[in-house]
């Protein structure tokens, strides 16, 4: 059953099991909300739950009561889905907030949170991850000492909830409320997320929005020439991008020396040296694969004191080869968006170059006209069209 009423900000705190990794930055965006809140008010209840059904214990390094705002001595609610509107609220000097009073246990209240992102940015592709992994831990088979093993910075742990007894129906069931399918497919894609999930928490925040990302990250990801204002992935969930990043991790993590490269600093290397600013999704992910199977070949022929060695000289070897192929490609390529390393973008550029030149064409519109023209009069002959 779902209650409506009007609430103090001084009763309400953020759900632990909310999806939102930053609610609130005061960005330009967060700040039009606060205005449109002030003005015209909330189009939009508050979910909340009442905090006593809250059986979720947050465990974090670094404490978000200061970033969050949430100065409440006395909450008797959490918000589900809303955080934003409510520190917009704060932000317009509003005292109450319409909400919907939602009775949900922490799985409930997780899904909700994951589902409900009305008058809400795009949950990025971590934040997808990050629910998806606070859920599939609400409800997985558990080992007899009940151990949790979580890279997350964030990590959400349950104290109590019914689980399932496999990991494969765990799975299944993430599949069949995200994806509304079982098939290997949503298999695959809910373990790729979970997967993603786990990554150490810097190489998760390659796929945070950039206003979501702590200024450690935005150091980090700049330290190794990593535009810190960009985004790897999709919102819509699990990218490939995702994929050939924890898969590069894991290789690296499982063959370079304890003593040798980080796994975590490496793979930050490859993405910022392999990473060109005309470079599509798709071309990194493949770049991404041909380094990690040539520097894996390496570095398992080369003796273990010379793997640092071995990982620099084998990136430094693709990224020279990635530049000249964009130096060579770039200028003649006539659609920017199409796979630079693929066979047929090569030959396609040159057939595009010979073109403009046979038909002394000024520009590649110019060119589209004259071939436009020259197949409607084709077509016209062939057909037999007056």
């Amino acid at each position: 059953m779902i209650e409506r009423a009007e609430l103090s900000v001084e009763s309400l705190t953020v759900d632990p099991v909310q999806s939102r990794t930053q609610p609130w930055s005061g960005d330009d965006v967060d700040k039009q909300l606060a205005t449109s809140i002030d003005e015209d008010g909330f189009y939009h209840d508050v979910l909340v739950r009442p905090l006593d059904a809250v059986d979720v214990r947050v465990t974090t390094d670094t404490p978000d009561d200061s970033e969050d705002g949430q100065d409440t001595p006395n909450p008797q609610y959490a918000i589900i889905a809303g955080s934003r509107r409510y520190h917009a609220a704060m932000e317009a000097g509003r005292e109450t907030l319409p909400c919907k009073i939602l009775t949900a246990d922490d799985l409930d209240a997780a899904w909700a949170s994951l589902h409900e992102n009305t008058d809400r940015r795009p949950l990025s592709e971590q934040e997808i991850a990050s629910q998806l992994n606070l859920i599939y831990e609400l409800v997985k088979a558990t080992s007899s000492d009940n151990a949790t093993d979580s890279n997350t910075s964030d990590a959400k742990t349950p104290l109590s909830v019914d689980r399932f007894e496999t990991e494969e129906a765990a799975l299944e069931y993430l599949a069949e409320r995200y994806y509304g399918r079982t098939d290997d497919n949503a298999i695959s894609l809910i373990e790729g997320h979970l997967r993603t999930a786990n990554l150490p928490p810097v190489l998760q925040s390659l796929f945070k929005a950039a206003d979501e990302r702590t200024a450690r990250e935005r150091t980090a990801l700049d330290n190794f020439g990593i535009d810190a204002r960009t985004t790897l992935g999709s919102g819509e969930g699990k990218s490939g991008t995702s994929r050939e990043v924890v898969a590069l991790h894991e290789t690296l993590a499982d063959e370079l020396a304890a003593d040798s490269l980080d796994a975590t600093d490496a793979v930050l290397d490859a993405v910022g040296s392999l990473q060109h600013d005309e470079m599509s999704e798709q071309e990194l992910r493949r770049s991404l694969r041909e380094f990690r199977n040539e520097v894996s070949a390496e570095l398992d022929a080369s003796a273990v004191d010379q793997h640092d060695q071995t990982f620099r000289e084998t990136l430094q070897r693709h990224a020279e080869q990635l530049r000249e192929l964009h130096e060579e490609i770039e200028p003649k390529r006539p659609f920017k968006k199409v796979d630079v390393l693929g066979p047929e973008t090569h030959r396609h550029s040159r057939y595009h170059a010979h073109a403009m030149q046979t038909r002394n064409a000024d520009s590649h519109s110019d060119l589209v006209r004259t071939l436009y023209t020259e197949r409607l009069e084709t077509l016209a002959e062939n057909q037999g069209w007056d």
